[in-house]
């Protein structure tokens, strides 16, 4: 099935990893964000073994810029003495999953080389005002009497990224004008009587090749996820792409309408000198190279499962993974980015660019996170079609998820240990397999029986021992099937 850090890391824990040292490292790397309490809680399966959960709370973190990551990573591991081939590991998950964020959240997409670009973009709220059937052209002088028919709903997972927009007084608004009925090249104002064109990018027809609405507007007051604003020049309904904050030294003027007459201010940005550079023009540098987000969370799990791999001393070129890769399905858990269609943007560029295969399902929740493709990419391993029989019946490691867990439908990953512990007298190659919980197959009408699949690695561990073979590592996780109770 599908694959976390946190999951992946904890099934290492149930082979042989040192529980205390491997959570020691993951508490020096949360330490370098901010900190963060990390536990590891054990359960007893249905099938009499052991599991093991990774519990990690912290609160949430501004995202690092991604040209930060690859020092902090590197300070980390050595604090934590990851060496070599596996230190290597961590910075190729690093780049893989830095790469995937910039792919997925800066790059637009060309449907056809024959078409012009396209870009999707999310809607962030809903605008509610007076007018259905007929918008004001322009919205007025604020009219306070109209005030309290005009607001903004942002979805409710967004809630945190209003934090400080209440220090405006004013705020643009972005909208998609979804009631435009096409396009010309060539627009006559409605207002002029002389019949006189103008080019389209020359007026403010909402009717334009890429329908987007900008109003500025008073903002009142923010009650919860709701904006209470002046007058909007919207159609009651309209879908709203952004808000972004009216700053009076960069956008006023002498007789600017939201001048200080009329309290336009800098919000949270007044007296600062990076505003100071922009109002006078300035040359200064700003932070490049995108964001990373979720950093904490990416950097332990990527500390961990190298140190976890060190201690197994797994040999990193030679791992193997039943294939496909089940991404899941539905929208994965709340992000800095909202809820996401599965799998996420940024698994889905991974998943592309490294060629893994995959398939949907078999459940509606996120089996394959941002972190896990990367681990799985970095790994590089062979994709088999099932695991072979002696390896299924070792003793696995089994690491729980932090969603979507039940009694009966557990997110387990399993991993399996092949051959003798390394220096062991005439130790062999050792395999590792994933899957997450095993299920029982039931049939259901109209259908053949529901299986339970199965995605395995298989890696060699290094030998101590320089004479002898190579341990192998090989890793399963597995999922019921969505026919499966």
């Amino acid at each position: 099935m599908g694959m976390a850090g946190d999951l992946f890391t904890a099934a290492l824990l149930g082979l042989g990893a040192p529980e205390r040292t491997i959570v020691a490292a993951m508490r020096t790397a949360a330490s370098a964000l901010g900190g963060a309490r990390i536990e590891v809680v054990r359960e007893r399966l249905a099938e009499g073994l052991s599991a093991r959960r990774i519990v990690v709370e912290a609160p949430p973190r501004a995202p690092l810029p991604i040209a930060e990551a690859p020092g902090l990573l590197e300070t980390t591991l050595r604090k934590v003495d990851v060496r070599g081939g596996y230190a290597g590991f961590a910075h190729r998950a690093l780049a893989i999953l830095c790469q995937a964020e910039r792919a997925a959240h800066g790059l637009a997409r060309t449907a056809d080389p024959g078409e012009a670009p396209a870009v999707a973009l999310t809607v962030i709220g809903t605008a509610h005002t007076p007018y259905v059937d007929h918008a004001p052209y322009q919205p007025p002088a604020e009219d306070r009497s109209a005030t309290a028919a005009c607001w903004i709903d942002v979805r409710p997972e967004l809630a945190e990224a209003l934090a400080g927009l209440g220090t405006f007084s004013h705020v643009y608004v972005l909208s998609f004008l979804e009631r435009s009925a096409g396009y010309s090249l060539w627009v006559r104002p409605p207002w002029r009587d002389d019949g006189r064109r103008y080019g389209l990018f020359a007026t403010r027809s909402p009717d334009r090749p890429s329908p987007i609405g900008l109003t500025r507007v008073r903002l009142e007051r923010i009650e919860g996820t709701r904006l209470v604003t002046g007058t909007l020049d919207l159609y009651d309904g309209t879908p709203i792409l952004d808000i972004k904050p009216y700053v009076q030294s960069l956008d006023g003027g002498p007789g600017d309408a939201c001048g200080e007459a009329e309290g336009g201010n800098d919000g949270w940005l007044a007296g600062s000198d990076h505003l100071e550079a922009h109002r006078r023009g300035i040359p200064h540098a700003h932070p490049g190279g995108g964001l990373l987000h979720e950093a904490q969370d990416i950097l332990v799990d990527v500390v961990g499962a190298a140190l976890a791999l060190q201690h197994l001393a797994v040999d990193l070129a030679r791992v193997a993974c039943v294939a496909p890769v089940r991404v899941g399905g539905g929208q994965t858990p709340a992000t800095s980015h909202g809820r996401l269609p599965v799998p996420a943007p940024a698994t889905r560029a991974i998943l592309e660019t490294y060629g893994i295969p995959h398939a949907e399902g078999p459940i509606d929740e996120e089996l394959l996170t941002p972190t896990g493709a990367a681990l799985l990419g970095a790994l590089s391993p062979v994709f088999v079609p099932e695991l072979p029989p002696a390896v299924r019946t070792s003793t696995p490691g089994v690491g729980l998820g932090q969603h979507g867990s039940s009694p009966d439908r557990p997110d387990a990953l399993w991993l399996r240990l092949e051959g003798d512990p390394p220096g062991a007298r005439g130790h062999r190659t050792r395999s590792l397999a994933r899957s997450s919980a095993r299920s029982t197959s039931k049939s259901t009408p109209g259908s053949s029986t529901g299986t339970s699949s199965t995605r395995s690695w298989r890696a060699r561990r290094r030998s101590r021992a320089p004479r002898s073979p190579p341990r192998c590592i090989r890793s399963s996780r597995q999922v019921p099937d969505s026919s499966t109770g």
